[in-house]
């Protein structure tokens, strides 16, 4: 969830300076054209400035040598014609500044040349005027007045249409000064937001930045802790890795790999040459070759050789490795050792405890059949000679000798029982393990016909329900409810007639027993109940155990019958757990797999 948060943050902040960048792409655009149009502006106010100064110029000196003329003509002093009076040929370099800021513009507001051929008419009657002039005959006088009113309506042409020009001209710098001024008031408000969304995208690029090194910070922080965490790792499993990058041809060493071999991290330049003086002279071979071949055939490798430490020590070293691509795509080797020496030597001593087991085992065997055998048959000699001493000698002895031959019967018997219970508990331990679909109720019932004796000398009721089939060791069961029910039928009540009940019940779809978790779909749940003398729930456990009898002087037993029922269900996989209560009875509960 933290991932998909990150990711989503971080594809807003690139939407957003996208964004940004695009804004201010389009607004310097803008910004940019807006300057172009200011630039413009200012040449066009420039350029008709400008024409105004010609036109200026070019009235200036029209209305100088009109003035010049008629100051000649009254005074009849030719100094205003040698010091004020201009020719055409000056005004020429004004028009042809005219013409050049005409074309400047690519404006029509004026037309050059009809300008040029007005003052050019006005300076060609400037040279018939002073011609009239000179006449000073009553008619030469009266055409001079004529002609001054003709020059005069010359020269207010050339002013009219001088002035309508400049008005235009003057209209235009109106117009431009206003568009200059709306372009430096809109420029002034692009470049404010040029600014702004700059100085915004500043401030997302230095939180980005600022957020980009804590996070890288953090990695490295986590990087480092991981890198120690892997190294302890290391150096607490007993194992270290190793790369070979096939193309720079450099091996990489983890720190542990040194510490097992009992060298400082970096001891020496990790390469095969430098490995193979600590290893055992007759693994050199091996190992160089099984790496050789992994590196020629792109092959994983797993082999154990042998290590010596820097202080003579060996060790045992399984090392596996395989191939891989690192970030620029290069094969590298990578491997992991194990320091597997400790394991050795455990296997090495569990061999040697599995010798001495299977040396045991077949001492028990032997033991097993001394006491099949060979001990119950001078018991049996025992048994027999009792009894004809019982039935030939017995009223011949004194009341001492009859209370002490009674001891050595009874001795005789329990000494007889105990070597059943040992064989029993001897098969129960090693019998055939051979599972085999089996009915307990067949089992109980054959069980209760072998023991009908036994059941009717007690007057016992034994009350069975509806038992499973199971997949179980058919005998061995056969034991399990023959001890069970000698073990109810031994502990009665006096006075109390002997109750017993078998019963299967249901488990729920899980059911928790002293801390034990039985599903119903694996274990089968068998109840066997008495109404005896019960016991103390404190020894709930250790009646269970081998040679464990609670009541040793009013009851007879060997204490190997409970035992074998829980080795028996051992066998099985099984459970069997005691409940009891004294004066009052006991019960065993038993959870068997179905399967």
């Amino acid at each position: 969830m933290k991932n998909v948060y990150l990711y989503k943050s971080s594809l807003v902040i690139k939407i957003a300076l996208g964004t940004a960048i695009l804004l201010i792409i389009y607004i310097t655009s803008v910004f940019f054209n807006q300057m172009q149009s200011l630039s413009g502006s200012v040449r066009s106010m420039s350029n008709s400035n400008r024409k105004l100064v010609e036109l200026e110029r070019i009235l200036s000196i029209v209305s100088v040598n009109e003035n010049s003329i008629r100051s000649f003509i009254i005074t009849g002093d030719s100094i205003y014609l040698q010091k004020r009076f201009y020719k055409e040929r000056i005004l020429e370099p004004e028009f042809q500044r005219l013409a050049a800021l005409q074309a400047e513009s690519g404006s029509k507001t004026f037309n050059v040349d009809t300008l040029r051929k007005m003052v050019s008419v006005r300076f060609s009657y400037y040279g018939k005027l002073l011609k009239a002039a000179e006449r000073t005959d009553a008619e030469g006088k009266e055409n001079l007045g004529l002609m001054l009113a003709t020059s005069d309506e010359l020269t207010d042409r050339v002013r009219d249409y001088v002035y309508s020009t400049m008005d235009t001209e003057a209209t235009n710098v109106s117009i431009y000064e206003i568009n200059h001024k709306y372009e430096i008031e809109t420029s002034i408000i692009t470049s404010f937001l040029l600014v702004t969304i700059a100085l915004f995208i500043l401030l997302i690029s230095l939180s980005r930045i600022n957020d980009d090194l804590k996070n890288l910070k953090r990695l490295n922080d986590e990087l480092k802790f991981l890198n120690y965490t892997f190294n302890t790792a290391e150096s607490i499993a007993g194992i270290s890795h190793w790369k070979y990058n096939l193309k720079t041809q450099k091996y990489t060493f983890s720190e542990n790999f040194f510490r097992i071999a009992g060298l400082d991290p970096d001891a020496f330049e990790p390469n095969m040459e430098s490995i193979l003086p600590h290893l055992h002279p007759d693994d050199r071979a091996m190992v160089v070759d099984a790496y050789s071949d992994s590196l020629q055939n792109k092959t994983p490798t797993s082999l154990i050789y042998r290590l010596y430490t820097s202080k003579g020590e060996m060790r045992y070293i399984r090392s596996v490795s395989s191939f891989g691509e690192n970030s620029q795509g290069e094969i590298v080797k990578i491997g992991v050792n194990y320091d597997i020496t400790e394991q050795y030597k455990n296997t090495v001593n569990l061999e040697e405890k599995n010798k001495r087991l299977i040396a045991i085992n077949a001492e028990l065997e032997s033991f097993n059949d001394i006491v099949s055998h060979d001990l119950q048959e001078p018991l049996r000699k025992i048994q027999m000679f009792i009894s004809r001493l019982h039935d030939d000698e017995l009223d011949k002895l004194s009341e001492t000798g009859r209370e002490y031959f009674s001891r050595i019967a009874t001795a005789a018997n329990r000494m007889q029982n105990l070597l059943i219970d040992l064989v029993n508990y001897s098969r129960a331990v090693k019998g055939n393990k051979a599972l085999e679909n089996t009915d307990l109720n067949a089992i109980v019932e054959n069980v209760i016909s072998e023991l009908t004796l036994n059941i009717t000398e007690k007057g016992a009721i034994v009350q069975t329900e509806a038992l499973p089939t199971i997949y179980a060791i058919p005998f061995q069961l056969h034991q399990l409810f023959i001890n069970l029910i000698t073990n109810s039928l031994k502990f009665t009540r006096e006075g109390v007639t002997p109750e017993i009940k078998i019963t299967s019940e249901p488990i729920d779809s899980t059911e928790i027993y002293k801390e034990q978790e039985f599903s119903a779909r694996q274990f089968c749940k068998i109840i066997f109940s008495d109404n005896g003398i019960g016991f103390r729930q404190e020894f709930a456990d250790k009646i269970f155990l081998l040679f464990r009898r609670l009541e040793k002087d009013s009851y007879q037993g060997t204490g190997i019958g409970l035992a074998i029922c829980k080795k028996i269900i051992e066998n099985h996989n099984g459970f069997i757990f005691a409940e009891g209560v004294p004066g009052e009875g006991a019960k065993f509960i038993i959870y068997l797999p179905k399967a």
